[in-house]
């Protein structure tokens, strides 16, 4: 599985859209190295084509077709106990997990694979949405 760190973990956030949301996570990425600036406009491109919204309170923002763009892999974990929704006019997906990736294609596939398997588990994701602690982010992660 995938190693996470404390640093890609961001609690407590709150947006007023999933665009907001999207781009925030995409900044995250840029700070920490995993991408260039571009890798924003097209994790926004790829939502607005297919919703990046997998179920269970969770959206899984990503781009395609951007190992260009990728400097290093990476994932960030940001909660928002709020939600924030990710569905269309006609069906509202709230998340109150939002896990951007920057992955290459030959990692993307299995650590997506995980992920999913790891959040298909709602008790998993309440577990998360309630954190007050990023260790707590870190170690349900860890000891999955």
């Amino acid at each position: 599985m995938w190693q996470f760190s404390e640093a890609d973990i961001f609690l407590n956030q709150s947006f007023r859209s999933a665009t907001e949301a999207i781009a925030y996570a995409g900044e995250q990425l840029v700070q920490r190295g995993y991408v260039t600036s571009n890798y924003i406009e097209a994790m926004k491109q790829r939502h607005r084509q297919v919703s990046v919204y997998i179920g269970n309170f969770v959206a899984l923002p990503h781009a395609d077709d951007q190992e260009g763009n990728i400097l290093k892999e990476g994932i960030v974990i940001i909660q928002v106990p709020d939600g924030v929704d990710f569905g269309t006019k006609d069906k509202r997906q709230l998340a109150t997990i939002i896990v951007a990736v920057s992955l290459k294609k030959w990692t993307q596939l299995t650590v997506l694979q995980e992920l999913a398997l790891f959040f298909s588990e709602i008790e998993n994701v309440r577990k998360m949405s309630d954190a007050t602690e990023k260790s707590t982010v870190l170690a349900m992660l860890e000891n999955k």
